[in-house]
């Protein structure tokens, strides 16, 4: 049974993709950025034995990153390319970059697609697109085979207020649980919204999929947006509205037909659905 190594395993995803590898059997290897071993300072030698890398590990907050980008670009940017380094020296099998839609910032169109031009509007979103640079050129220069997953705002069981990917949902679900207000910063804005069930099938389908490998960037979302109002209502009816935060784009909806075509991937959980069978658990 192959070995992987889960950079980021005590975060919202690595949590549930770890339970899923332990659940199919295979063995696994976690690190994250709170372990003392550090992902910008790991060695080849570290990989010893190490068949596959699933990069999920970031400093993934967006006001962290315009705060503190050089805090911030030292984790998403050289741990990565450490880690890359790593694994290209390791030999092996296939890395697998967990990227993010912020790459694409506000863009005239949709839905979003691969080959649209990327328009960051963050320290964070620049930290992950070029994430996705280096797994090319590695895989060009040499010949490490990667693949880059864009998710879009993944939310799902578990999951931290203070997450990036899940930041409103978890919010506005705590927020009813304690009886206060849904605080929306803005609410016009719309999200593609992703089941981290989804995510983690994605994943398992790019470990091994004949398709990929050769540094190509994929999509993985849900292929329907939904406004934050529209969610807060769904949440609870007692809400208040503030200014809606800088750096963020106005609208994200993913293309998903790559992610069929190369995964034989789709999303299964509905999200306004997922919120229903809260409210009647």
């Amino acid at each position: 049974m192959a070995k992987i190594l889960v950079s980021g395993h005590l975060g919202f995803i690595g949590r549930h993709l770890c339970r899923r590898l332990v659940d199919s059997g295979y063995a696994f290897e976690g690190i994250d950025l709170k372990d003392e071993r550090d992902i910008r300072r790991l060695e080849p030698k570290d990989l010893k034995g190490i068949d596959y890398v699933i990069h999920l590990a970031a400093q993934a907050k967006v006001q962290l990153s315009i705060d503190e980008p050089l805090f911030t670009n030292s984790h998403n940017i050289m741990g990565t390319l450490n880690l890359l380094w790593c694994a290209k020296q390791a030999k092996v099998k296939r890395f697998i970059y967990s990227s993010s839609s912020s790459v694409y910032g506000n863009q005239k169109t949709l839905p979003l697609t691969e080959d649209m031009k990327p328009n960051p509007m963050s320290p964070y979103a620049t930290q992950k697109l070029v994430g996705e640079y280096y797994c090319k050129q590695f895989s060009e220069l040499y010949k490490l085979p990667t693949v880059s997953l864009r998710y879009f705002n993944v939310y799902g069981e578990d999951m931290p207020t203070n997450s990036q990917y899940s930041a409103c949902i978890a919010r506005f679900l705590d927020a009813k649980k304690n009886n206060k207000p849904l605080t929306i910063y803005g609410g016009r804005q719309t999200r593609d919204f992703t089941y981290v069930g989804d995510i983690v099938n994605a994943i398992m389908s790019a470990l091994y999929s004949p398709q990929v490998g050769k540094g190509e960037i994929i999509n993985i979302g849900g292929g329907h947006s939904y406004s934050i109002n529209e969610i807060a209502k769904a949440i609870s009816d007692n809400f208040e509205h503030l200014p809606q935060k800088t750096g963020e784009p106005q609208h994200t909806l993913a293309s998903i037909s790559k992610a069929k075509r190369l995964l034989e991937w789709k999303p299964e959980t509905n999200l306004l659905k997922w919120l229903e069978s809260l409210n009647e658990s």
